[in-house]
């Protein structure tokens, strides 16, 4: 027999073809078994996946199985019955709707009927559920594809249900992906890596980047120097955003590790934020997770590649709406609830180079948090001694039975330990406290003169950390530790962290990046390994400030900004609680006079930095200076025994009538009285706002 173009072009697809050898298998074992237990083989999954690709690959099964095969293409035909009935017709060349059964039956004990692009044809998704399949011969075993899982139509008969097989279509593993790739001769092997992080195994990019390759060999890949090829990839998937408000639900999708109704009418405060949901929710590059909705990986990069490269003010804009709303939810919650918005957090930084290295992206659901018990600290123990040796091992332990200590662990399904975290609150240690461990010793010698803590302030050293396989590797175990420490950090009273790290020098990079500052003076060695200290002090750089200042960072480097510098500081001044009190007098001498206020050291005092970020200026921490006595005051007003000192403070600075010996005429008091009311209230207001100063 002749060869024919067909056959060639056959050739051509075979070697191209990759991957779906499960897929190809299933399909095989469906059309030659004797007595079908199946009649439909229900194929889905985002566009560009190759789902028409793997259809020709069935097709050529079924040639050389003997098997005669119909295709109907959705994009071809109108999404109506007549259409559909008329396309059958064409395809087993008959004249009359009647004879068709006939015909299909006498093409052979098995037909297989292909309809691809059915996305096309929901319209008349339930018809052809219930009127034209069913109309057809028991010869025919039918193969739909499409974009979207079988509707509810489906998933409610009975009898579709113990006939059909669904078979979403997923990305090519990293193994099928490199093979794509190695059979492209002109993209280079140390590209791969980049390339898979971008496609994340998806055909239709795989192709995309391989044609980019072709007209540019030796090229290094970056998808934001390539807008064509993001184009290419979002025509697939946008095809279905109705308009503008539709587009940026998308977007935040994109950028949110997980998107709720709340997250987009906290974001953008649009008047139906359900409705936008529920779109996003029909999508088929949409999925469904515990948290929320969450796009393909590969619709993730190509949208945030296309919106960094085509508008990135409205990114940056963009990225700072959802990473307020994640502050205020932060807030709100406690406990599970705040880890998990601080990996929402954490998520808005993962394409920074800086950052992405050093995080387990994929969230894990299998561990859960614990404080350790007695029975825990054996298995404890011998993870120290198989990673850091006996002479460690004998640290934990001495400081797991100390009262200043917490350890906590990530218990696995069967409750084991896998991971922990101990920390050690340096400041409940007694003054000249010896501590056995040299590591310790040495940082707080270096506390006692670096540090100054005030009454009240606390020193948190997070001592020892790992994980039971991966030790202090990037991990999701070393991630759930990580966050927990940051979470720490919202402490009340937190004045100065520190943490120890196995090869400090590997965490350079992120900590620099959170301004997190090694102490090189502190590093210590136990036979050939080596540890660390990094510290961060909070009074210094407030949380709400360092969450400000990470999240300028992000924004800089997409619009290509100078970084906040390192040494950027809120110009915190540590006063003692004399100093305190001092300075408080003279506040309420000048409360509504901001010139005088503008040179008073609570200025620059923890309480009034807290909240307000780095780039505060003197007016925002006047107003927030006034704000703190006033509120101090109404609470004092408010409570039985402070109540009389509110009426002396009030009159005598926030309404005053005068001297304060007309004050105390004023108030009916004698001047002594009114004097040690004075003194007593003023006390009293520095007390309640000192509480503040040191809690943070």
């Amino acid at each position: 027999m002749a060869l024919r173009l067909s056959d060639i072009l056959k050739q051509a697809r075979r070697k191209s073809f990759v991957g779906r050898e499960s897929e190809l298998a299933l399909f095989q074992d469906l059309i030659v078994q004797e007595d079908p237990s199946c009649y439909l083989l229900y194929l889905y999954g985002p566009g560009g996946q190759g789902k028409t690709t793997l259809l020709r690959r069935f097709m050529d099964q079924c040639e050389d199985s003997g098997l005669p095969s119909l295709y109907l293409d959705g994009r071809e035909l109108n999404p109506h019955p007549t259409s559909l009935q008329e396309a059958l017709l064409l395809a087993t060349q008959t004249a009359h709707w009647d004879e068709v059964q006939e015909k299909i039956e006498s093409m052979g004990k098995k037909v297989i009927l292909f309809m691809d692009t059915y996305e096309k044809l929901s319209p008349v998704d339930d018809w052809v559920c219930k009127e034209f399949l069913p109309q057809l011969p028991p010869n025919v075993f039918t193969v739909i594809s499409g974009r979207n899982a079988p509707s509810l139509t489906w998933k409610t008969d009975a009898g579709w249900k113990a006939l059909m097989k669904t078979l979403p279509l997923k990305s090519l593993e990293p193994s099928e992906a490199i093979e794509f790739l190695e059979r492209k001769n002109n993209i280079p092997k140390e590209e791969f890596n980049s390339i898979l992080a971008f496609t994340h195994g998806h055909p239709l990019a795989l192709s995309v980047v391989a044609e980019i390759y072709e007209q540019h060999p030796g090229k290094k890949f970056n998808p934001e120097a390539s807008p064509d090829a993001i184009r290419t990839l979002l025509d697939i998937f946008l095809q279905q955003v109705p308009g503008p408000a539709h587009r940026t639900a998308l977007e935040i999708c994109a950028l949110a590790q997980s998107t709720t109704e709340s997250l987009l009418e906290g974001t953008l405060e649009f008047t139906d934020s359900g409705q936008f949901f529920h779109w996003l929710r029909q999508l088929s590059f949409i999925e469904q997770g515990k948290f929320g909705l969450y796009p393909h990986d590969l619709v993730r990069e190509a949208i945030i590649a296309d919106l960094r490269w085509r508008n990135p003010e409205w990114y940056a804009a963009l990225h700072e709406k959802v990473r307020h709303y994640y502050l205020s939810k932060f807030r709100e919650l406690s406990g599970d609830g705040q880890r998990r918005v601080l990996f929402d957090l954490i998520y808005l930084h993962r394409l920074n180079p800086m950052v992405k290295p050093f995080f387990d992206w994929q969230e894990s659901g299998s561990t859960w948090m614990d404080l350790a018990g007695k029975t825990d600290l054996p298995i404890l123990e011998s993870m120290v001694e198989k990673f850091e040796g006996k002479e460690q091992a004998g640290h934990f332990l001495f400081w797991a039975g100390r009262p200043e200590t917490t350890t906590w662990v990530w218990r696995d399904l069967e409750k084991n330990p896998v991971a922990f975290l101990q920390k050690i609150d340096g400041h409940l240690l007694e003054r000249g406290f010896q501590s056995p461990d040299p590591a310790v010793a040495r940082l707080l010698q270096y506390s006692e003169r670096q540090f100054h803590l005030r009454g009240g302030e606390q020193l948190a050293l997070f001592r020892f950390w790992m994980g039971a396989e991966t030790y202090q590797a990037v991990s999701s175990h070393q991630s759930s530790i990580f966050l927990a420490i940051v979470q720490y950090y919202f402490t009340p009273g937190l004045a100065v962290s520190m943490i120890c790290c196995a090869q400090p020098e590997f965490w350079k990079q992120i900590f620099d990046y959170a301004f997190i500052s090694h102490l090189p003076e502190l590093d210590f060695s136990s036979g050939d390994k080596r540890w660390g200290w990094y510290m961060h002090d909070w009074r210094k750089r407030p949380t709400m400030t360092w969450l400000d200042l990470l999240g300028r960072r992000e924004i800089d480097a997409t619009l290509h900004n100078a970084p906040p510098e390192e040494e950027e500081k809120t110009g915190w001044v540590a006063l003692n609680e004399t100093e305190f009190l001092n300075a408080l007098e003279s506040a309420l001498k000048s409360l509504n006079d901001r010139d005088e206020l503008n040179a008073n050291p609570l200025l620059f005092s923890r309480m009034v930095l807290k909240d307000l970020g780095a780039r505060s200026g003197p007016a925002e921490k006047i107003e927030k200076l006034q704000t703190l006595i006033r509120r101090e005051l109404e609470a004092m007003e408010q409570s039985p025994t402070s109540n009389k000192y509110h009426r002396v403070l009030y009159r005598t600075y926030l309404n005053p009538v005068g001297s304060q010996e007309r004050t105390a005429d004023f108030l009916k008091m004698s001047f002594s009285t009114y004097r040690r009311y004075l003194r007593a209230g003023v006390e009293k207001l520095s007390e309640g706002l000192w509480k503040q100063e040191i809690e943070g």
